[in-house]
């Protein structure tokens, strides 16, 4: 079995994880089915494909933030943000993470000429919320970008880091999976309650310890260009900061007074909801491979 098989085969299990209600587990699964494939292939093949899966996950994941940020009273400027996001992606495919700062400043001019001509809402929120969007979902969900280029960039195979994201990804599903099942059944002490209310310490370490038997496995299966350490690394930073981005997107929707962040999702919610884990694990990973491939 090759390395696409192999991914495929993970992805559609592990994905469609998460969930014990029967229904809901059918559509998660019939979804996961569906788009999990695509995103594996996207990462294994990289280039314009992996471009526009990010571009389209950054994009979207402003648009919803925005839109919760309205919930609150906040007007962004949600054409302007949006955009500014879809740039900082640009701008990291085609001239790495140097051309981040540049493009943030620019942006954040832009947004204060919109503002004197805009007639609502409070500039004073209105312009840092919006610089949020690029800076969090452009900057950190756009370190997919540098991953899956790194080499490339720096004279190496370009086909090994396919396998590094396939491997961040598969062991972030199998993590969410892992948390919420054992949580469920044997789950007695909650984490933080207040934030995610039904997430129990039992499950954080349950997701954890899956994370890194899943990048273990990984490595045995089908990683190339990285030693055993890097990968359990991978497991580690997805099983353990992965988890936090969880919570941060949780902390973003209890405070917006919403489950999720959208419907676009069938049986998941919204792209805030399916990838917020790897939306705060994927910049680590990028400056770790940075630091021990470089």
């Amino acid at each position: 079995m090759g390395l696409l098989e192999k991914s495929l085969l993970v992805s559609a299990i592990s994905i469609s994880g998460g969930c014990l209600n029967l229904k809901s587990f059918a559509i998660r699964s019939l979804v996961a089915v569906i788009f999990g494939p695509l995103i594996i292939v996207s990462a294994i093949y990289g280039h314009y494909f992996w471009l526009a899966f990010v571009l389209s996950v950054v994009v979207l994941s402003a648009h919803e933030y925005y839109d919760l940020a309205g919930k609150k009273g906040v007007k962004a400027q949600k054409f302007t943000g949006a955009m500014s996001s879809a740039i900082v992606v640009l701008a990291l495919y085609f001239y790495g993470e140097y051309a981040f700062a540049p493009v943030i400043m620019f942006s954040f001019i832009v947004f204060l000429f919109v503002e004197i001509y805009r007639q609502e809402g409070s500039p004073t929120l209105s312009v840092p919320l919006t610089l949020f969007g690029p800076i969090y979902f452009g900057l950190l969900f756009g370190s997919f970008l540098l991953i899956r280029e790194l080499p490339g960039r720096y004279g190496l195979h370009y086909e090994p880091a396919g396998t590094w994201i396939v491997t961040l990804i598969l062991s972030t599903w199998v993590c969410d999976t892992a948390a919420y099942v054992i949580g469920s059944y044997f789950g007695k002490h909650k984490l933080i309650e207040r934030i995610s209310p039904k997430k129990s310490v039992e499950g954080t370490v349950a997701g954890f310890v899956f994370s890194v038997l899943t990048a273990y496995l990984c490595h045995i299966w089908f990683v190339q260009g990285l030693r055993v350490v890097d990968s359990l690394v991978i497991g580690a930073i997805a099983g353990s900061i992965g988890q936090y981005g969880d919570l941060f997107e949780s902390m973003f929707t209890r405070d917006a007074g919403v489950k999720d962040t959208s419907t676009i999702i069938p049986g998941h919610g919204g792209i805030m909801d399916r990838f917020d884990s790897l939306t705060i694990s994927a910049p680590v990973v990028y400056l770790y491979l940075r630091v021990v491939l470089i």
